[in-house]
C-alpha cells in the first residue's frame, strides 16, 4: 500500500464550515488578493468529504469569498499597497517589476497604480542609485550586465541609466 494512500485513509473527512475557518487563518497570515484566495479556496472545496454537487461548492464558493471581503479579511487595495512596501523596502523591487507581479495575482490595475502612487518618483530612483552604487565597482568593465541587471529589477530605462551615470561619477 502506498504511504499517501494510507495517510488519505486516515484522515477525517473536512466539514464545510472547517474549510471557512481554515480560509480565515490563511488570509490572516499575510495579505492575499481575492483570486488568490479563490484559487485556494477552489482547491480546498475539492477536498471536503463527501464531495458536494458542483453547483452547492459554486455557491459556497461566491458566498464565502463574499464574506472573506466584508469581513476585511480579503483585500485587493490593502494587498497591493503591503506588497508595495514590502517589495521595495525589503527586496528592492522597481516600479515595473511589482506591477508584473501584482498583476499577475490578480489584483486591479486601479489597485496597483493607487500603491505605487504611495512613492514618489524620487524614492523609486534613490532605491535604483543605491543598487547602483552597490555594483559601482563594476560599471568600467560590466556596464551594460549593471544596466540588465537594474532593468531585471524592474527599474524603467531612464531611471536606470540615471543611477548609472550618477554610481560612475562617485
Amino acid at each position: 500500500m502506498h504511504l499517501p494512500f494510507v495517510e488519505s485513509e486516515l484522515k477525517e473527512p473536512t466539514p464545510p464550515a472547517a474549510v471557512l475557518e481554515r480560509m480565515r487563518a490563511w488570509c490572516g497570515m499575510r495579505d492575499r488578493s481575492e483570486r488568490e484566495a479563490e484559487q485556494k479556496l477552489k482547491g480546498l472545496l475539492a477536498k471536503v468529504e463527501p464531495l458536494p454537487a458542483v453547483t452547492l461548492r459554486a455557491q459556497w464558493l461566491c458566498d464565502w469569498m463574499d464574506l472573506l471581503v466584508e469581513e476585511g479579511s480579503l483585500d485587493d487595495a490593502r494587498c497591493a499597497d503591503s506588497y508595495v512596501r514590502v517589495h521595495l523596502e525589503h527586496k528592492s523591487w522597481g516600479p515595473l517589476k511589482i506591477k508584473a507581479a501584482l498583476s499577475a495575482r490578480g489584483v486591479a490595475r486601479i489597485h496597483i497604480d493607487q500603491a505605487l502612487a504611495q512613492f514618489d518618483e524620487a524614492r523609486w530612483q534613490r532605491e535604483a542609485d543605491d543598487l547602483a552604487a552597490r555594483r559601482a565597482d563594476e560599471l568600467a568593465t560590466r556596464r551594460p550586465r549593471v544596466a540588465r541587471w537594474l532593468l531585471g529589477r524592474g527599474f524603467p530605462q531612464r531611471m536606470v541609466l540615471n543611477a548609472i551615470d550618477r554610481a560612475g561619477q562617485g
